[in-house]
């Protein structure tokens, strides 16, 4: 299983990334300004989200963008905010990647600790940097 620590590891390899971590939950940003994140580790439940259950005890959650086409192609026939709502996901399986529970309207994707899918994720984080470098002031 790919570790907070390796998560967080591999994200602060990015050139020019930096982390906000005064919280349980990190936020990885593309540059000092902080603006938007593109990536966060989600380590708890609270009021907003506990779709995922994430106070199992060692379960966290990796969230990142997506761009349209990378998102159609993860969830086939999800286009827009009905289907994703009339979808079924298990927002609280292990290792399987699926629509953020709150931000999946806008290509957010989620993993509850990595470990088969950590390969993919690392290709879909990358996209995430770049995506952010190329619109830093957008979801």
């Amino acid at each position: 299983m790919a570790s907070i620590a390796d998560i967080r590891a591999f994200l602060l390899g990015f050139e020019g990334v930096s982390v906000h971590e005064t919280s349980p939950d990190y936020f990885f940003f593309a540059g000092a300004e902080q603006k938007f994140p593109f990536a966060t580790i989600v380590t708890h439940d609270d009021a907003y989200d506990s779709a995922s259950a994430l106070d199992r005890e060692g379960v966290f959650r990796l969230n990142f963008p997506t761009d349209k086409a990378t998102f159609a192609q993860l969830f086939p026939g999800i286009t827009g905010r009905r289907d994703l709502e009339a979808a079924s996901f298990d927002t609280q399986a292990l290792d399987t990647l699926f629509p953020h529970p709150l931000y999946g309207r806008m290509r957010w994707v989620s993993v509850i600790n990595p470990e088969t899918s950590w390969p993919q994720c690392r290709r879909l984080l990358e996209l995430a940097r770049q995506m952010r470098e190329l619109r830093p002031d957008s979801w």
